[in-house]
């Protein structure tokens, strides 16, 4: 799978034009971590935005096993973890997030995407009413479990 496939896939990202999926595949790598591994710890710096293309990753507040299976770990090809790398340059990562199998990320680097969608005002609307669809009901996921 390519990376602009992995974005089409991804709900914050489905929507948008085809030429601003090529401008945002620009700013990605992939990333492939072994079980067990952490994405990122809490007080990282928080730079990147990561979509998950297969595995799946485990986050909460504690220590996690990588054996775990917490209320918000992300299972699906698509899913958007890492949110707070949008927020600015000096946010730190408030939650772990741990690998329970060997995992494919796509990374995005979060402040090119900001300035990104800053420059084209409807498109980043789109995207980020969409992220905060999700991200509310992660955290009803998360509060549950």
């Amino acid at each position: 799978m390519t990376v602009t496939d992995c974005l089409q896939r991804s709900e914050p990202f489905a929507e948008l034009p085809a030429d601003t999926l090529a401008e945002i595949a620009n700013i990605c790598r992939d990333l492939k971590l072994s079980k067990g591994e952490y994405v990122f710890r809490m007080g990282d710096a928080s730079k990147n935005l990561f979509i998950l293309e297969e595995g799946a990753v485990a986050l909460g507040f504690g220590e996690l096993s990588a054996d775990d299976s917490t209320g918000g770990a992300i299972r699906d090809s698509g899913d958007v973890f890492g949110w707070g790398a949008l927020v600015g340059e000096t946010n730190y990562r408030m939650i772990n997030a741990r690998c329970v199998q060997e995992t494919r990320l796509v990374t995005v680097d979060g402040g090119a995407l900001m300035n990104l969608l800053e420059e084209r005002s409807a498109i980043g609307f789109t995207f980020l009413r969409k992220l905060l669809g999700i991200i509310f009901n992660r955290v009803i996921l998360i509060a549950a479990s």
